[in-house]
């Protein structure tokens, strides 16, 4: 009976040290889940706030005061102290970027009897300004992967970059691109006096005519990168839908725009055709058309603060008198815009599905406002 009682003591004590120890494992998994949860939880929400402060900070960019404002401000609202966020721009030496950082000290609760009793989190985000880059990024692009880009002009000056998505060529007495020149395909040019002020890049170069007059020093013989272009007339045609200025047409009808001081910060929308003619135009914004967009007169203007996109859906964009000047960016990304007469500048952008020029004395300047017009989709989270 001792020995059995002995044994039985021995069995006890064994079992209570097994379930102390369970009980100790036991509450250090409990810790080990309410704590890092909690720290999982933060992260989560501390990310929502830093993505949200981005992209709202990018939209104020290059303004470098109003964008981290905005980003302290996004942040707080989605929980975060001001003080809990850092918000850095330009990024990477990136004006049309900004990065924020969002941080908080997580107590933990039960770690605390291994002697951890709190954490920092951070969670970060980059944000970009992407009507910097891209199809609108160029003063002259063509979109269509198998439309040639043909320049036929005695004289033709770019202030900016051009880009075809297939074959580009040149061929007239002077032309002049102050930036890149880049061809998905080849590139040929016979131009009398060339000069190209950036890379000129194709998959084959073939420059014609006197050395000495020809002024292209980098040169990369390998394709350019295929670039998309964006749609954004839908929320164009819901901003004018609400406006009240939507034009619900006929497709084969056309609206015309013939005054001066249009204000486009309400975008005109025209489910057909627009004939612009002699316009001035305040704001920023689009004039957007499902058809074709014919400019005429010899002006289409805009105050010094105006933003103004010419949109044509599905249709081409022309020309229809010589001596015309635009204000404004000219975007037919499933048409054709064509420049026929001579004496014609454009401060802006010209950007479509097929681009053609054989007016003489055309000149495209593009600058740092052009773009303002973009709606807020093309900002964009890039980290």
């Amino acid at each position: 009976m001792r020995a059995l009682r002995n044994w039985f003591t021995r069995e006890c004590g064994q079992s209570i040290v097994i379930v102390v120890v369970s009980i100790a494992l036991l509450c250090g998994i409990a810790a080990l889940v309410v704590d890092i949860g909690q720290v999982t939880v933060t992260q989560g929400q501390l990310q929502n706030a830093a993505d949200a402060a981005a992209l709202a900070a990018a939209k104020s960019l290059p303004d470098v005061t109003a964008a981290k404002n905005a980003a302290k401000q996004y942040a707080e609202l989605n929980g975060v102290d001001t003080v809990n966020t850092t918000a850095t721009t330009p990024y990477n030496g990136n004006a049309s970027k900004i990065e924020v950082v969002c941080t908080r000290t997580v107590q933990y609760t039960f770690a605390r009897v291994i002697g951890l009793n709190s954490t920092v989190v951070s969670a970060r985000a980059v944000a970009q300004k992407s009507n910097a880059n891209g199809a609108f990024g160029y003063a002259l692009f063509s979109g269509g992967v198998n439309s040639l880009l043909g320049l036929y002009t005695d004289s033709f000056d770019v202030t900016g970059s051009v880009h075809s998505n297939y074959t580009l060529q040149m061929n007239g007495s002077t032309q002049k691109v102050s930036g890149d020149m880049e061809s998905v395909s080849s590139f040929s040019s016979s131009v009398a006096n060339l000069t190209i002020g950036g890379t000129c890049q194709g998959s084959s170069i073939q420059i014609n005519g006197d050395a000495s007059k020809i002024n292209v020093p980098t040169r990369v013989q390998s394709p350019a990168a295929v670039i998309t272009m964006p749609t954004f007339w839908q929320d164009i045609k819901n901003e004018a839908t609400a406006a009240g200025t939507a034009y619900m047409i006929n497709s084969w009808e056309t609206k015309l725009l013939n005054g001066n001081a249009i204000n486009v910060d309400s975008s005109i929308y025209s489910s057909g055709a627009i004939q612009i003619a002699a316009c001035s135009f305040s704001g920023q914004g689009s004039i957007c058309a499902e058809k074709n967009i014919q400019l005429a007169g010899n002006a289409i203007k805009n105050n010094s603060s105006a933003s103004v996109c010419i949109y044509s859906v599905n249709g081409d964009i022309s020309f229809s008198t010589s001596g015309l000047t635009i204000y404004g960016t000219l975007y037919a990304p499933n048409g054709t815009i064509g420049i026929y007469a001579n004496n014609i500048t454009i401060y802006g952008r010209v950007i479509a599905k097929n681009i053609l020029i054989t007016g003489s004395n055309v000149k495209i300047i593009s600058g740092a406002n052009d773009l303002d017009f973009m709606p807020g989709g093309t900002i964009s989270l890039c980290e």
